[in-house]
């Protein structure tokens, strides 16, 4: 029997999935290297540690297996940019272990309700990322009832109304054009997409879950699909390299196109490329502070680059060369 909670967004949820395991100051969590700073948002404060990933940050069962120490009571794998692991081994491992076994999927976004196999504790996700009549929105899922709902929480009001005129603000060609004039965000600053702490104590309400509920998935991964095989023939132009294989989201609605570049330089260059072109090329995640201090995990950050992959694509490729 599962379990299904709406949350304001996906930190939320975790933040409540840990609350109510109930951790002593003494219990450990195991985060991947490339956890985003959103997910230390914590309440609490909890003791932490990381583990290695593979280069296309599938995990590794091994690399793991050797982290875990008495004190470790949760694992949390992130299935990064919508990739689909089998997690039946580490499941299984963890369960005799007596570790929570926690799987982070706000990378992408399918249907809750659809009978993945989910060998895990916990998933969580953030379908606002995906939906853009919502904008905001956690659901986590307990797949051993092992939690309950906390009655002295609250309902979210909508916001509606709010992302409506932020969205047609953006829309207009003031907007686009005041835009175009301003210099280039710093992509390439490890501290640039650092996230403000919001973390809320409480529930959508009814009206936001039926938009998530009545999304059309299939209309969305479709133009998602779509996306992802375009930006594989252009990483060709831009000489820069997939680390997703398209097999391995095909299940779900993945954010993003993430490819490695050559070094630091080439990374720059993309990212200027995206500006000139108003096409968002970014970079991901705001890294841990430990992990910042890691040579081998910034030298790899230094390279990657995020294409857009939610939206339809409409470029005109007569007016882009994409070779730079």
């Amino acid at each position: 029997m599962k379990n299904i909670f709406y949350f304001y967004n996906g930190r939320s949820a975790l933040n409540f999935i840990l609350e109510s395991l109930n951790l002593g100051i003494d219990h450990e969590i195991l985060y991947p290297e490339f956890t985003c700073d959103v997910l230390f948002q914590y309440r609490k404060k909890y003791r932490y540690d990381f583990y290695k990933t593979n280069n296309d940050f599938s995990f590794n069962f091994n690399l793991i297996k050797k982290k875990i120490t008495n004190n470790t009571k949760v694992v949390i794998l992130i299935n990064f940019f919508g990739i689909i692991q089998n997690t039946k081994k580490i499941y299984n491992f963890c369960k005799k272990k007596k570790i929570f076994l926690v799987i982070d999927d706000c990378h992408t976004f399918y249907n809750p309700k659809k009978k993945l196999s989910y060998d895990c504790d916990f998933k969580f996700f953030s379908p606002g990322k995906v939906i853009p009549e919502l904008g905001f929105g956690g659901i986590l899922i307990d797949y051993n009832n092992v939690i309950h709902k906390n009655e002295n929480f609250r309902i979210c009001k909508s916001q509606n109304t709010k992302l409506f005129l932020k969205r047609f603000v953006k829309s207009t060609i003031l907007y686009k054009t005041f835009k175009s004039l301003k210099k280039r965000p710093k992509y390439e600053n490890p501290n640039f997409f650092r996230s403000k702490y919001i973390v809320k104590r409480c529930y959508l309400n009814k009206k936001d879950q039926n938009i998530i509920n009545n999304f059309d998935y299939i209309a969305q991964k479709k133009i998602s699909h779509q996306n992802f095989k375009f930006w594989t023939r252009v990483s060709k132009e831009l000489n820069v390299k997939p680390l997703i294989n398209y097999k391995f989201i095909k299940h779900g609605i993945p954010l993003y196109y993430v490819a490695k570049c050559r070094n630091k330089l080439h990374a720059k260059k993309i990212f200027d490329f995206g500006w000139r072109h108003n096409i968002e090329i970014t970079s991901w995640p705001t890294l841990n502070k430990k992990m910042k201090k890691k040579k081998d995990v910034i030298n790899y950050w230094n390279k990657l680059v995020f294409f857009p992959n939610i939206y339809k694509i409409n470029f005109d490729n007569k007016k882009i060369s994409w070779k730079i």
